[in-house]
């Protein structure tokens, strides 16, 4: 059985072991020891980081009695390395972040009872942020206030973080707050005076370690809800990378922090009163462009053939304009126009009108590598050479010359 130093001495970030075996596992090669100071991944805690004799360890995993340090090379000795001492060094600054993680966490679910009275179903420690799990679906702001609160008045009392090894018998004394697992030797995280749970992690000596703990929003799963929380440095980091996002919307905007709500919701009114006369001058120029089409469309058997390419910058009125065709009653549209290097295309027909799509359209595609579909009256697509379009433009003049010339059907 591997000697866990990192219950020893939770800061302990350079050891010295010996090597019990070695052995490939997948693309990854397992090492064992006889002592190790490497957290392995538990109790929702990752694995520690770090590097034997200078190899990167990429993951910790306890596997019955073994703890196993997963490299992506086998240790240079080789076959032969039974018993060869090895130096082990932990990232240290991953260490202490994820002891302030799970320290902070008990903290957290701890105030969630007391100040709302919800209990934790689960948690996570993750790289960006820590999860709580309630049982509801429903959680009032002001009880996420209270809790956050509480948690950082436990932080700032600099509260002893305890830990007893006892048998399962003693667990009542601890009025632990969830049910222990069963096993033979129970390992209790107690913070006095606040919280106690049976907890195979490793913690931070004093609540003052944990530093500040930030609600930084929820999500719905399963019916419950997952509360995110920053705890440590991830905390301070937000509240600096915030501090900064003010202060640039503060000279952006010419004012002080107070008023920033105003001033976007302002800019917000501004912009929405913009876009209504936007819209209703491209409709404007839209129903000129229709009456234009319409004006100086070529006619053949008493229907209007109305076959036009738009530039890219009148891309926002294609639909506008082709819809308002097809609503005039005898009429025929296609439009071509360029967006981002492509050529789209509709075309269609008026209610009163049946044409033969299906056979028109395909034979014409090759000219602009096109592709498309449709049903009934309308058909659109795109085509990947716009360099071909008036040659389609053309083609497709002369199939509806040959169709109408041949009757409609009304």
């Amino acid at each position: 059985m591997t000697e866990q130093l990192y219950y020893t001495d939770p800061h302990l970030s350079r050891f010295e072991a010996r090597v019990l075996q070695q052995r490939q596992e997948g693309s990854r090669w397992a090492v064992v020891l006889d002592r190790t100071a490497f957290y392995p991944e538990g109790g929702g805690q990752p694995a520690d980081r770090g590097a034997l004799n200078g190899l990167s360890v990429l993951d910790v995993q306890k596997k019955g009695e073994e703890i196993r340090h997963y490299l992506a090379e086998p240790l240079p000795e080789g076959k032969t390395v039974k018993g060869t001492v090895v130096e082990g060094t932990i990232d240290r600054a991953r260490r202490f972040e994820f002891m302030q993680q799970h320290t902070g966490q008990h903290i957290v679910s701890a105030s969630l009872i007391e100040a709302a009275g919800y209990p934790t179903i689960s948690a996570y420690l993750g790289e960006r942020y820590t999860a709580v799990e309630i049982d509801t679906d429903d959680i009032q702001e002001r009880e996420i206030e209270a809790a956050e609160a509480l948690a950082n008045q436990r932080v700032t009392r600099n509260l002893p973080v305890r830990i007893h090894w006892i048998h399962p018998r003693e667990a009542e004394r601890y009025h632990l707050r969830k049910p222990p697992p069963d096993v033979e030797r129970l390992r209790i995280v107690e913070i006095e005076g606040v919280d106690a749970a049976a907890c195979a992690g490793i913690h931070v000596a004093t609540t003052g370690e944990v530093g500040l703990i930030k609600y930084d929003g929820l999500e719905k799963i399963r019916g419950r809800l997952r509360l995110h929380w920053l705890i440590g440095e991830r905390a301070y980091r937000d509240s600096r990378d915030k501090d900064r996002l003010i202060a640039a919307l503060n000279r952006e905007l010419t004012c002080g922090t107070e008023d920033i709500l105003a001033s976007v919701q302002d800019l917000r009114n501004r912009l929405r009163e913009r876009e209504q006369r936007i819209s209703q001058l491209e409709s404007s120029l839209a129903e000129q462009r229709v009456q234009e089409l319409l004006e100086r469309a070529e006619t053949c058997n008493d229907v209007r053939v109305i076959l036009e390419s738009f530039s890219s910058d009148e891309s926002s009125s294609v639909q506008v304009v082709y819809q308002n065709l097809l609503d005039h009653p005898k009429t025929v549209a296609c439009i071509l126009h360029r967006r981002n290097g492509d050529v789209q295309w509709r075309i269609g027909c008026s209610e009163d009108l049946d044409l033969p799509w299906k056979q028109i359209l395909p034979g014409l595609f090759p000219l602009i590598d096109g592709k498309g579909g449709g049903k009934g009256r309308s058909w659109q697509g795109v085509g990947g050479n716009p360099e071909g379009m008036e040659r389609f433009l053309d083609a497709l003049q002369q199939a509806l010359r040959d169709t109408l010339s041949g009757g409609t059907n009304g």
